[in-house]
């Protein structure tokens, strides 16, 4: 993620599986330390020092949710995922978080599994992009995100943090997943 790394990995049938992206929304959530987990998404309104306790571990730190960007910036921690309102001109938000981050920090980006979205948000070149979408919306979805992943270089990631979902069909870089569904994940 942070200077464009692939972290991918290969399963037994050598079909490339995605890394976890692990996020903690709660003091009482596990970090789990694993191979498969490649990045950790803590809630800016955790305490700092349970978030430092996170950094511990020595993988990149993420932060979401309100105070991500100051927190971020004030605290030194490798960059922020945010969920970009499509009622708003998406590059724009975009280039905006980018522009408080500065160019050393890196950002991913949650948006609905859309082609327009997707497109916009790609041409403000984040680090990742997350799709985020219901389990009626999967089939669509996954169409969106073979098309994304022909036609844009930056990296994609499914963002499961609403509620796990069988996925195992759909190509991407990284799963974002909930440190409560981690143990009955399958990894």
């Amino acid at each position: 993620m942070h200077h464009k790394q692939v972290l991918n990995f290969y399963n037994s049938e050598n079909k490339i599986m995605p890394k976890i992206i692990l996020k903690i929304n709660h003091t009482s959530d596990k970090i789990y330390d694993d191979e498969n987990i490649c990045c950790y998404v803590a809630e800016s309104d955790l305490p700092l020092e349970f978030i430092r306790k996170i950094a511990a571990k020595g993988k990149m730190v993420l932060l979401s949710g309100g105070k991500a960007v100051s927190l971020c910036k004030d605290s030194d921690f490798d960059g922020v995922l945010v969920e970009i309102s499509t009622s708003q001109p998406i590059k724009a938000q975009i280039n905006k978080i980018r522009s408080q981050l500065g160019q050393n920090k890196a950002l991913g980006v949650i948006i609905p599994a859309r082609r327009h979205e997707a497109m916009l948000a790609s041409e403000a070149e984040p680090e990742f992009v997350a799709f985020r979408f219901l389990a009626s919306e999967k089939e669509k979805a996954i169409d969106v995100i073979k098309w994304y992943n022909e036609l844009f270089l930056i990296q994609s990631a499914l963002d499961l943090s609403s509620g796990m979902q069988q996925v195992s069909e759909t190509d991407c870089d990284f799963l974002i997943i909930n440190s409560q569904d981690y143990k009955d994940f399958g990894c």
